[in-house]
């Protein structure tokens, strides 16, 4: 079974982490800039929201003029996206480490596996999201 070097885990899980935190902060400032009113006293009003309670108030303003800029899938991944964040925040590494020479279990290429496909994924929300940020800045 062919899996990740250690390195390359870390870095593909710091990535995920790093992906997780700019788009929650992107969202936010997307709802700032949809949000008739000033911009950064909204965006300002979000710091203490989470991604979860961000997504829905979103979804809630993007869909209010029956043209949304974001679609049903993407508002759907982006729902669960809190979930995967948590589970490369605090589950991750307890699923394989404490399993004997985890570097060349199932336990690790599962693992690996799933990483790389939630790495990729991101990747692609976090480019996309990034674009509609700035499509609606100007």
């Amino acid at each position: 079974m062919n899996s990740l070097s250690y390195e390359q885990y870390k870095i593909l899980h710091s990535e995920i982490v790093m992906y997780c935190q700019i788009i929650e902060g992107d969202l936010k400032w997307i709802y700032s800039f949809m949000h008739t009113g000033n911009v950064d006293e909204t965006r300002e009003s979000l710091n203490k929201h989470t991604l979860g309670q961000i997504v829905r108030k979103l979804k809630e303003l993007d869909n209010s003029d029956g043209n949304p800029s974001i679609s049903s899938s993407d508002y759907n991944f982006l729902s669960q996206m809190t979930e995967k964040r948590n589970y490369w925040c605090h589950q991750c590494y307890r699923d394989f480490l404490y399993t004997d020479n985890w570097i060349y279990s199932q336990d690790y290429a599962r693992i690996c596996s799933k990483l790389e496909r939630d790495h990729d994924k991101l990747k692609n929300v976090f480019e996309t999201v990034e674009k509609l940020k700035i499509k609606m800045k100007r």
